[in-house]
């Protein structure tokens, strides 16, 4: 029963804030995970190798242009659809007002940053630009899917780690290198696990697919390996990505169905967050 007219205005209200966050959620469902996971690798590995007082509020600065530059893409990408005449002129003001207030909001948090000191993080700035350049330029050609779209934005949602990282000690160093790399290698054996599994779904998974996704997390064992024997990982480092080399070595021997695609993105999204514990774990486990 309506009484009054509250119901009839929480219904424009709900209208209005479901139409601007389509204007805002990212076209890739599991770019949340990329963003996430090297989030908390990067946290983590400042906490257990590198502790430090003093840092919540660069951490929060931090975290806040992490999003507001995570949000934008969607919204830039948008406005440069429009302007190839691939999306609708009437999204425009819409998309334009959001491009506007995240990227202020993105210099203001940037600003802040600088002002606590954590100027270390200016050299990140560059890779994410040219990797957000790279993914809003694939998006407006080839549209807001697609494996170049995935891959390039997953190296610069990479960022995350060294950059949470920095904003909690206030260095940039060969530690916020490796976060980087294991942030990466990650990502995109998940990316192609994913498409990969998707594809089996809808059978238009090929033989060369299955052992690129294969090969793939070999490659990324095997540098963990390598960087083990060098000394410049931990031996336990091993164990998450030798965990991912025996999931995909398993799906590819047995091809178990996939019936149910919200599950499994829930469970890689799990899955990714599990692997980021463990990484933390192993830097911080006695070497």
């Amino acid at each position: 029963m309506r009484v009054g007219c509250l119901p009839g205005k929480a219904e424009a209200h709900i209208s209005a804030i479901s139409h601007h966050w389509n204007q805002l959620k990212p076209a890739e469902h599991g770019s949340w995970s990329l963003l996430l996971t090297p989030y908390l690798i990067g946290v983590g590995l400042a906490a257990v190798v590198r502790p430090s007082n003093g840092a919540p509020l660069p951490l929060a600065l931090f975290t806040v242009l992490a999003l507001a530059v995570f949000l934008a893409r969607q919204p830039v990408g948008t406005l440069l659809r429009i302007q190839r005449g691939r999306a609708r002129r009437a999204g425009l003001p819409l998309a334009g007002l959001w491009a506007l207030g995240l990227g202020l909001l993105a210099i203001g948090c940037g600003a802040g940053l600088l002002a606590s000191g954590r100027g270390a993080l200016l050299p990140l700035a560059i890779p994410a630009l040219i990797t957000l350049a790279a993914s809003l330029a694939i998006s407006a050609l080839a549209g807001p899917r697609g494996l170049a779209l995935e891959i390039v934005g997953s190296l610069g949602l990479a960022l995350a780690a060294p950059g949470a990282l920095a904003a909690m000690t206030g260095t940039l160093d060969g530690l916020a290198l490796v976060a980087w790399s294991i942030s990466a290698a990650h990502s995109l054996v998940s990316i192609l696990y994913v498409r990969w599994r998707i594809a089996a779904r809808h059978d238009r998974a090929s033989q060369r697919m299955r052992a690129v996704v294969v090969m793939s997390h070999v490659v990324v064992f095997a540098g963990g390996v390598a960087g083990g024997l060098a000394g410049t990982l931990p031996w336990s480092l091993a164990l998450p990505f030798g965990l991912l080399l025996a999931r995909a070595v398993w799906v590819a021997w047995r091809t178990p169905p996939l019936t149910d695609v919200r599950r499994f993105g829930f469970g890689e999204m799990g899955l990714a967050l599990a692997f980021a514990a463990l990484v933390v774990l192993a830097y911080a486990a006695p070497r």
